[in-house]
């Protein structure tokens, strides 16, 4: 059986066509009807009923229709994992990263583009995590790097001594609100204790969450708010926001065009607001050739923008 029978297949089920599929699959009729018929001669029975028009599938095709598409979403799996394999295989040319959900759309495309136009290409895995996630990554030996979000009244329990860290920049976390029509908060902090504000909230365990939770607790004001939503991801969290559900806290590089075009609003005073470091963290022990070399470039990188940069251009790395 070839991939493409069963592609051939799920098309003429689609369009119930010959020469509609045929259009489709860029393949005269007569091609593409020898491709069916090599189907059903593999599978040995008849999958398509010709003596209707439009053409149906008999019993036997619309069993098989659910199992073909089955077998080439495993087919296609298969494909991309063994594909990969060979060259994701030798650690000593692969950087295996562990990234914060929100930088992982944010910070770190630009931040890998960067490098690669001046380190050369890096050959990276990476895999998006919660921060916590991303610390057993790193003292399991799963991953090289790490990059994600600190706060010291939040530390993430990484001995600095054995896993080393570099500042990349700042991160601005405040709560947001979708506007009204004259530019404003739809909701906006502190709330009333007869009317509170529908929270966004992060899932439990969520760094971010704990984030918020910190600042809810030391508040100088009393606020009045209630859970309504709650998720694990920024960009969820967003759409909500976005739509108009209620207040939520999401860091200031995952809302920039949002902020800038009007469609959200900061919902609260800087009180509200807090600020997290951006860092890079490693194990101290050795690891491959491109981790270790990737770490030294970035190591020296850093040290001379704290040297000759202004402290604002932090805020934008």
């Amino acid at each position: 059986m070839e991939a493409k029978w069963l592609e051939d297949f799920l098309s003429l089920a689609e369009t119930k066509s010959f020469s509609r599929s045929a259009r489709n699959r860029d393949l005269t009729q007569s091609a593409f009807s020898r491709r069916i018929v090599a189907l059903e001669t593999w599978m040995g029975t008849k999958l398509v009923d010709r003596s209707v028009n439009p053409i149906s599938l008999t019993p036997a095709g619309r069993m098989f229709r659910s199992l073909a598409t089955d077998i080439l979403k495993s087919m296609y799996a298969a494909r991309n994992m063994v594909g990969g394999y060979e060259q994701f295989a030798d650690s000593d040319h692969v950087v295996h990263f562990s990234v914060a959900h929100t930088l992982v759309f944010t910070l770190f495309p630009d931040w890998l583009k960067r490098l690669n136009g001046k380190f050369g290409d890096v050959m990276a895995r990476v895999q998006a995590v919660n921060v916590p996630e991303g610390v057993q990554h790193l003292l399991a030996g799963d991953s090289d790097l790490l990059m994600g979000y600190h706060h010291p009244h939040l530390p993430i329990g990484l001995d600095p001594n054995l896993f080393p860290f570099l500042t990349l920049g700042v991160e601005r976390v405040l709560p947001v609100s979708a506007a009204d029509s004259h530019g404003k908060p739809l909701f906006e902090l502190p709330g009333k204790s007869g009317k509170p504000l529908p929270l966004l909230a992060y899932s439990s365990g969520a760094f971010l969450g704990n984030v918020v939770e910190m600042l809810l607790l030391n508040a100088t004001e009393p606020y009045a708010l209630y859970r309504c939503f709650e998720t694990h991801m920024s960009e969820a969290l967003k759409g909500m926001v976005l739509a108009g559900h209620g207040i939520g806290w999401l860091p200031e590089s995952c809302i920039t065009r949002e902020l800038s075009e009007g469609n959200l609003v900061g919902a609260g005073s800087d009180a509200w607001a807090t600020e997290l470091e951006i860092r890079l963290y490693r194990s101290g022990k050795q690891r491959g050739r491109a981790a270790e070399q990737l770490w030294s470039y970035v190591e020296k990188m850093t040290a001379e923008s704290a040297v000759n940069a202004p402290p604002e251009t932090w805020k934008a790395a």
